[in-house]
């Protein structure tokens, strides 16, 4: 994030905003697609993270098959964007998205979801593939790797038949528990292992699995074993303070900042700022981060605490800051910052900066 062209840009407009400097977003955007290209994977990018359908088509032009959707809001924007290979990574469960789902399945040319329920599954309507959710180690949805897999794919091939079992998918979000590299290539490790040992055992059995998808920036492109045939990543397209942290990407690799006003400065140590938990993320996720964010240019202040339209900036001694002063600071999660933003200022390095829509946030 270039601060001073950040700054500049956002002169003109009331504050808290979102900024995005898009020469580090092209960088990242490029970075990814050569991991994959690299390591002769598909690249199918979450698109939880921007929601927005401008960036979509950026991912499709670096190369991307299609794009991962965490809800169905997310998959029908991109539909409507032009979008026509997608995944639904989420288990459609209820009338009114099933609904949905088949209004989906008519509009693009490919169509999955992931889940972990035969009886889900069965509910499905027929143009949709399915996705088999493993649990290598987040312990959120999924079966665990081997037996268990192998049983449940089992029954699921038998209640929906094998031409609509499109393979296995996992998510290694346990890695932002990660305290040092070596967890966080283990996390990976675990990932890629989960599913590529399964699917040799279901290939035993006779049951081909066509697609091995793994997910999460922090782990992308490391420990990724042969077999495996598709990598999500959706944080990347921004960076944020988590990855930072983890050593997944660099502190100049991050492109989202929001821009904030000291309005208050009660002590010499302590500032008050118009950005609260309605415009930064109060999600924390990773060990040693110190705050809700990395002040960009003055990594010694702290967002030390957040209420919903304030956050209290301290810093060792003193501040630096003044009433009226502007900073940016790279958030700590990017996906649920811009899920609080209708729209966020791009910033080129050369002309007129411009806004770019949350096009699918929220619900409907």
């Amino acid at each position: 994030m270039n601060r001073e062209r950040a700054l500049e840009a956002a002169a003109p407009f009331i504050t808290p905003l979102a900024v995005v400097d898009e020469e580090v977003m092209e960088g990242n955007l490029a970075r990814m697609a050569a991991v994959a290209a690299g390591h002769r994977v598909a690249l199918r990018p979450h698109a939880k993270t921007h929601k927005s359908a401008e960036v979509a088509r950026r991912q499709m032009a670096h190369g991307a098959v299609g794009l991962t959707a965490a809800t169905l809001v997310e998959a029908e924007v991109f539909a409507e964007a032009g979008i026509a290979d997608l995944l639904v990574a989420h288990p459609p469960v209820g009338t009114a998205k099933l609904r949905r789902l088949e209004a989906l399945a008519g509009r693009v040319k490919r169509l999955a979801v992931s889940l972990d329920d035969v009886g889900v599954a069965e509910s499905i309507p027929p143009a949709v593939e399915v996705l088999w959710e493993v649990d290598t180690g987040l312990h959120r949805i999924g079966t665990a790797p081997g037996a268990q897999t192998v049983a449940a794919v089992r029954r699921l091939v038998a209640a929906i038949s094998a031409a609509r079992f499109r393979g296995l998918i996992t998510h290694a979000g346990h890695a932002y528990a990660s305290t040092d590299q070596a967890q966080r290539r283990q996390a990976a490790e675990e990932e890629s292992a989960g599913l590529t040992d399964t699917a040799e055992m279901l290939r035993a059995e006779g049951i081909e699995v066509r697609e091995r998808s793994v997910g999460s920036t922090p782990t992308a492109g490391l420990a990724l074993h042969p077999g495996i045939t598709e990598m999500r990543p959706g944080t990347y397209v921004y960076g944020d303070a988590n990855q930072v942290t983890l050593v997944s990407q660099r502190l100049e690799d991050c492109a989202l900042a929001v821009v904030a006003t000291v309005v208050s400065n009660p002590a010499a140590d302590r500032a008050v700022i118009d950005a609260g938990s309605k415009a930064l993320s109060a999600d924390l996720r990773v060990s040693g981060l110190d705050g809700y964010g990395i002040v960009v240019g003055n990594e010694r202040l702290c967002v030390a605490r957040l209420s919903e339209e304030h956050a209290v900036v301290t810093g060792p001694g003193r501040t630096g800051l003044a009433i009226g002063d502007r900073i940016a600071i790279i958030p700590a999660h990017a996906c649920t910052t811009v899920n609080l933003h209708p729209s966020l200022l791009i910033v080129p390095r050369e002309g007129t900066p411009r806004w770019q829509a949350v096009d699918a946030r929220g619900w409907r």
